[in-house]
Parts: structure tokens; sequence; C-alpha cells
């Protein structure tokens, strides 16, 4: 089973008329969240943690166990696209 903390931080929705930084923490969370519901159904033999920390713009991930055969993918999977 793998578990997802998400502790990225976004911006809220702009109140009046199109925000470009608010458009792109938009689009970056849409993005994320697709992906992360993707790694939750991925079957495993072991417990994975993973852990999303940082901003919209760079995010760090980390997961525990390192040495898990589907670490590599799981990075891969929730790497940001630039």
């Amino acid at each position: 089973m793998i578990k997802v903390d998400n502790k990225v931080f976004f911006l809220g929705k702009s109140k009046g008329g199109i925000n470009k930084e608010n458009q792109l923490s938009s689009n970056v969370q849409g993005a994320l969240k697709k992906q992360i519901i993707k790694v939750k159904k991925l079957k495993t033999a072991k417990d994975i943690k993973v852990k999303l920390t940082g901003s919209y713009k760079e995010y760090t991930i980390e997961i525990t166990p390192k040495d898990a055969p589907e670490a590599a993918k799981i990075m891969a999977m929730l790497k940001k696209k630039a």
C-alpha cells in the first residue's frame, strides 16, 4: 500500500481577473493531484510512504523505504515536468 502525504503549498484562487501566478499554481495542483491518484493505485508488496514538501514552483519527494523496487517509478511519476 502506498500512502502519500502532500504538504505542497499552492496559491489560492484569484479574486479578480486572471493572475498568471495563480493560474500556474492551479495547473500544477491539478497535474499533481492526477499523478498522486495514479501512484496510489500502484500495487506493492511492501508499505511505501511518499512525502511531498515545498511550493508549487519547486517541491521535493521523499520515499520511505528508498530501496523499494517501485521507488524509481514513483519518483518519475511525481517529478515536475518542465
